[in-house]
């Protein structure tokens, strides 16, 4: 449940988009009070007496670091973040989540993922958009592809098979197979052209 005094503070440069969050939160929210601002100074100016309960946040910039922005609002308040973002891209989102974010929704996405994404940071759980989950499972596992991985996996962009690739690098055909496999499961892959072509894409081979 909700407190009484349940405090929301929503961030965005567009007023339309303020306005049409704050509505939104305040016919869906019961008890809740939100208040928005501009920018990240101005609603650090803003929230005094104990602060916010939850900051819901565009932190997305031209040249502007995500952490940076989440920095800044951490710095001055123990409140939970939600970032909501018309940016539904994954690098965005795990910079987002490795900074201390609650919680991330897309702007497109329906009204009540926001409403549950700013529940559950108030909980202190985590909530990512729906749509979004498997970009975040894609993102983490190009991340977390090894260098002998990457190094097979370019192999497998230049046209070369399983015992080529094996006798190149002094490894059983099974090995290769094994890590084909990994490769393949990391990046949600289901043929090996589709790992090359996400590979491309991630600039993980060339």
């Amino acid at each position: 449940m909700l407190r009484a005094a349940m405090l929301i503070v929503v961030v965005d440069e567009h007023p339309v988009v303020r306005a049409g969050v704050r509505a939104l939160l305040e016919r869906r929210m019961r008890g809740a009070t939100v208040s928005d601002a501009e920018t990240v100074d101005a609603a650090l100016e803003a929230t005094t007496d104990g602060g916010p309960d939850v900051i819901v946040v565009d932190p997305w910039r031209p040249g502007v670091d995500v952490k940076h922005t989440v920095a800044a609002l951490q710095q001055h308040s123990a409140a939970p973040i939600v970032v909501f973002t018309s940016d539904g891209g994954a690098r965005l989102l795990s910079q987002a989540l490795d900074a201390g974010v609650k919680g991330y929704v897309r702007k497109d996405s329906p009204p009540e993922d926001l409403v549950r994404a700013i529940e559950a940071a108030s909980a202190g759980d985590f909530y990512v958009d729906p749509g979004l989950s498997s970009s975040l499972m894609l993102e983490n596992g190009v991340r977390n592809l090894s260098a002998r991985q990457r190094e097979i996996l370019q192999m497998l962009a230049d046209g070369m098979q399983t015992e080529a690739v094996a006798g190149r690098l002094g490894l059983s055909t099974e090995t290769v197979r094994t890590h084909t496999k990994r490769i393949l499961a990391k990046l949600e892959a289901s043929t090996r052209t589709e790992a090359v072509a996400i590979g491309l894409r991630h600039g993980l081979i060339d």
